[in-house]
């Protein structure tokens, strides 16, 4: 921790729950009747009221009633009688059993008849690939992101010490996130390598995914991308960041019938093609068997400059002649094509 930064209660409670509890708090802040209390905590609350309805500032709130968990919603508010906002909070999680179009369905049920109007939050603090966050879109909901947030918090000085603590425990996501600049920071923090997955994600044209997955040897941060099918199996790019140790990208295998053969034949031909390429593409320490394997490893495709920061157009160049090389190969042509590289 810095000399200068204090204990803050959001960075040892970080739990989803604690944070329902301050957008819930926030919330009850914008009722006016909180106005002579602390007027600028009552004003930045109203602006963030007036966020989640997509009103201006013209919208004058009078009544506010908020709170957490009813019917499992995470976070309510009902504004002025005329509005009611339904808020799925997340923090590094992601939405699961289809309970975005559950909250829906009871809060329809609840203000049938009424004349509210009804607004549902899939409110973000975490980072979360763009390919889910539009699923969530596509299911109604209005996605408000750490950034839209950080703004409201932002407009104005606030005396209060819970407000000020959550917003330097956000900024403090925010600026991990975007200080993606070298290999060692996106190996070291998970936050910083989520950032360089959103960056990618931008960066490349077609469809692209990333989560962290868990499993028996500890879990990885995962980037998805570029699926070609063969006759009797699918090849796609996997960049796996295991947070402290390693980043490597790697040709993956699946919807196939498992058996080292058949993975010691197709990584010869891409050998065989890789230096057309300019990629040197290496077998794995151990082929392990399973729904889907890890073909190969490519190696030197992270290139850094003399202070370590990564050279973002060469890796793109990179994962580019990596694409060609798998469209290559399931194109049929891969073995005469091939030949003259070996």
């Amino acid at each position: 921790m810095h000399k200068d930064a204090k204990p803050n209660i959001f960075q040892l409670a970080t739990k989803e729950l604690t944070q329902d509890s301050f957008f819930a708090w926030l919330l009850q802040w914008a009722n006016d009747i909180y106005a002579d209390f602390n007027p600028g905590l009552n004003e930045t609350a109203q602006d963030f009221v007036r966020l989640l309805i997509d009103q201006d500032n013209k919208y004058r709130i009078i009544k506010v009633d908020a709170g957490r968990q009813w019917k499992n919603v995470d976070v309510w508010a009902e504004i002025n009688d005329e509005y009611f906002i339904c808020i799925e909070d997340k923090t590094n999680t992601g939405e699961h059993s289809d309970q975005l179009q559950r909250y829906k369905e009871l809060v329809a049920e609840r203000f049938k008849g009424k004349n509210h109007t009804l607004k549902f939050i899939y409110l973000k603090t975490g980072n979360e690939s763009s390919t889910s966050l539009k699923l969530i879109h596509g299911k109604g909901y209005r996605v408000v992101d750490r950034k839209s947030v950080l703004q409201i918090l932002n407009k104005r000085e606030i005396n209060n010490e819970i407000f000020n603590d959550f917003k330097f425990y956000l900024t403090q996501i925010e600026t991990l996130t975007y200080s993606c600049k070298t290999i060692s920071s996106i190996n070291v923090n998970l936050k910083t390598a989520e950032g360089f997955y959103i960056k990618l994600q931008e960066l490349i044209p077609e469809w692209t995914d990333w989560k962290y997955v868990s499993n028996k040897t500890g879990g990885f941060l995962g980037f998805w991308y570029h699926w070609v099918k063969g006759k009797n199996f699918d090849l796609y790019i996997q960049i796996e960041n295991i947070i402290g140790k390693k980043i490597q990208v790697s040709i993956k295998i699946g919807n196939w019938n498992p058996k080292v053969e058949t993975l010691n034949e197709i990584l010869t031909v891409l050998q065989l093609g890789a230096g057309k390429y300019g990629l040197q593409i290496l077998k794995p320490d151990k082929y392990r068997l399973g729904k889907t394997s890890t073909l190969a490893v490519v190696k030197n495709i992270f290139i850094a400059d003399g202070d370590g920061n990564i050279n973002l157009n060469q890796l793109l160049i990179h994962l580019q002649n990596l694409q060609s090389l798998l469209d290559e190969y399931v194109s049929g042509e891969s073995v005469n094509l091939f030949e003259n590289y070996s």
